[in-house]
């Protein structure tokens, strides 16, 4: 496995998911194209002889352990929401969702998978907006898979908020290029947008012009990210979302923007010297889980709450990336893995919840644990977990990254934070609480899938786990990642 497979293969199964075949062949190969993408992933970033930092295709394309975690996290995440899509969407009936509509999702799901790829593999900082771009084409079709109006309006007003805000990232992309012109050595100029190369060369940029580019870029890919001001595409596009598209769309289609910002924000660094972009990622992931506490404590549709749940913890990545240092980052990145798998496995049992009560309001879902027991149990375990509630994993993450702005003296942002995470606390506990107590008003009969409940053990066992312990190749890769994002040398 090389870095062009590992980018190839998710396309290459968009295509044979188009192929006109029975329900359980093309479900076969949907699921199959995950799997192999996931496995050959993982094989090719532990392999013992990779080296610290592989390009391909001249310089266009890099996996460093940086860009490495990030593949990973979408090769996992891909491969659970595939296996739970292969009971949610291909178990519906046709009347419901036709073969020609099974096929469109499964042709986009790869092709998103492939996007988001090539975004976390991108040296060239041209090709990163491109595909950035290209995830929200993709996942718009996957937004709206039934052809409902109100999954229509949801995926247009995504398309174009997300877009407005890629077109402001592009002004940020072309000041950069401008700075680094104007320092171009003779026969260098095809290098311009290499992120390596503008980071061996950040003390000859122009420190104004960059932190002009960094405030673009933070509009920009932040609009993508989740970030509030400009999350509002956010929860509706969640709520209308199937629920393994959400956690998708939740889990690491955000990670991949918070990358785009995290690399400018490294070579923002670098070449002013300051902790300007620091400042500014603290600011507004401090804003974005302000914002996020009061819908989430007054919120009355789950999958909203879980979409406002996700701006709160990407600004929590931001500040971890702000604060800065060995513990910020690492921290940062921890809760990004951690979050992913959490908010996934809440999106997985929202698409249970909907089966089963027939509406996304919370006041009319009740008694949980009384009608399917696994389902009340990983959804409320699943909403202590996203709350930051201990042994579990993102509590960790949560932890360190307060912990490295008390190092970094930043006292007034984790006062305000600590006050914020303990509202969010209370909110989570109180929804979930309603939810999975008392008894059920007369809701549907949820036919068992064992593919469907398979994907909730796991994903509830990765958190636990995780929360105790983190393997020691995943913790090397991330502390190797942590080294790049402070601005270490690329091998």
């Amino acid at each position: 496995m090389t870095i062009d497979k590992v980018l190839w293969a998710p396309l290459v199964f968009a295509f044979l998911c188009l192929v006109p075949c029975p329900k359980r062949i093309t479900r076969l190969v949907f699921m199959a194209g995950a799997a192999l993408s996931a496995v050959g992933a993982w094989f090719f970033v532990f392999a013992p002889d990779r080296p610290e930092c592989v390009f391909a295709f001249g310089k266009n394309l890099m996996m460093d352990a940086l860009s490495a975690v990030f593949v990973l996290l979408i090769t996992s995440v891909g491969v659970l929401s595939a296996a739970y899509a292969g009971g949610y969407i291909f178990g519906k009936e046709d009347a419901v969702l036709s073969p020609a509509k099974i096929r469109r999702y499964a042709f986009f799901f790869h092709l998103f998978l492939f996007t988001m790829l090539l975004t976390v593999l991108s040296n060239n900082l041209g090709i990163m907006w491109i595909a950035i771009e290209g995830t929200t084409l993709a996942s718009a079709f996957l937004v709206n898979v039934d052809d409902k109006r109100s999954s229509i309006e949801a995926a247009w007003k995504y398309l174009i908020l997300c877009s407005v805000g890629i077109a402001l990232a592009l002004f940020g992309i072309i000041l950069v290029y401008y700075s680094a012109i104007a320092q171009a050595a003779a026969g260098e100029g095809e290098l311009l947008l290499d992120w390596t190369f503008l980071l061996s060369r950040a003390g000859q940029l122009d420190p104004r012009v960059l932190r002009l580019a960094f405030i673009f870029i933070l509009v920009g890919y932040g609009t993508k990210a989740g970030l509030a001001p400009f999350h509002s595409w956010l929860p509706d596009a969640h709520s209308q979302a199937p629920a393994p598209v959400s956690a998708l769309l939740s889990g690491v289609l955000l990670s991949c923007a918070t990358l785009g910002i995290l690399r400018f924000h490294i070579l923002t660094s670098a070449a002013t010297g300051s902790s300007f972009s620091g400042t500014l990622l603290v600011f507004f992931g401090v804003l974005s889980v302000a914002v996020s506490v009061p819908f989430i404590l007054e919120q009355k549709d789950y999958k909203r709450l879980l979409a406002y749940s996700s701006v709160e913890h990407m600004g929590l990545a931001a500040v971890g990336l702000g604060f800065g240092g060995a513990l910020g980052i690492y921290g940062a990145l921890l809760h990004i893995v951690n979050h992913a798998f959490t908010k996934s496995l809440l999106f997985f049992s929202s698409g249970h919840l909907l089966y089963l009560f027939q509406t996304k309001e919370i006041e009319k879902v009740r008694g949980v644990f009384r009608k399917r027991a696994l389902l009340g149990i990983v959804f409320f375990l699943g909403a202590l977990a996203i709350a930051g509630m201990p042994p579990f994993s993102i509590f960790v993450s949560e932890f360190l990254i307060l912990a490295a702005g008390f190092s970094a003296k930043k006292f007034v942002a984790c006062a305000l934070l600590l006050i914020l995470l303990s509202l969010v606390f209370i909110g989570f506990l109180k929804h979930a609480s309603q939810m999975t107590l008392g008894v059920p008003e007369n809701p549907a009969v949820l036919k068992k899938s064992l593919l469907m409940d398979s994907v909730l053990v796991a994903g509830l066992i990765v958190i636990l786990v995780t929360g105790f312990y983190v393997p020691g190749p995943f913790q090397q890769l991330l502390q190797q990642a942590s080294r790049v994002a402070g601005g270490g040398p690329i091998s």
